[in-house]
């Protein structure tokens, strides 16, 4: 063989790795943002933390309502789930509640949860009415026990 030969060889060899390396990378970038638009970051707005029932439940009788699932770390309280950080305050100042508010971030591909979350963020973005805030929330709560921490 010819060392143009075997140089022409050589380079097809080069520029197919840097081609198929190319279009290996795009596919990973296109990948990554596919599965970021699938998933979805929530906010659970967490009242507490307790090691038991009885603790939970003496803390908690100021609360008009709240929801609470018990894992591994211990009973956590919750008052509301957001998409949008900036309708915590008005959550929490529908409660009345002086206490710091603990801002959970959790991520999330359920797209029906996600869906009705999106719902009822606008719902409360657009109303000033406490009571109307406290039962969509109740009901965003209902529906994350439901879809999200049943489905686990």
């Amino acid at each position: 063989m010819k060392k143009s030969t075997i140089l022409c060889i050589l380079c097809a060899i080069i520029i197919g790795i840097l081609i198929g390396k190319y279009i290996f990378q795009e596919y990973n970038e296109e990948a990554e943002t596919t599965m970021n638009e699938i998933s979805s970051n929530i906010y659970l707005m967490q009242y507490g933390v307790y090691s038991n029932e009885e603790n939970m439940l003496e803390n908690t009788k100021k609360l008009k309502t709240y929801f609470y699932y018990k894992d591994n770390d211990g009973y956590h309280v919750l008052l509301g789930i957001t998409k949008k950080e900036e309708l915590k305050q008005k959550i929490i100042n529908a409660y009345k509640i002086t206490e710091n508010i603990y801002m959970k971030k959790e991520n999330t591909n359920n797209q029906e949860f996600l869906n009705l979350l999106e719902q009822y963020d606008n719902l409360v973005s657009t109303t000033d009415d406490t009571d109307t805030i406290i039962n969509a929330e109740k009901q965003i709560l209902s529906k994350y026990e439901e879809l999200i921490l049943q489905s686990e």
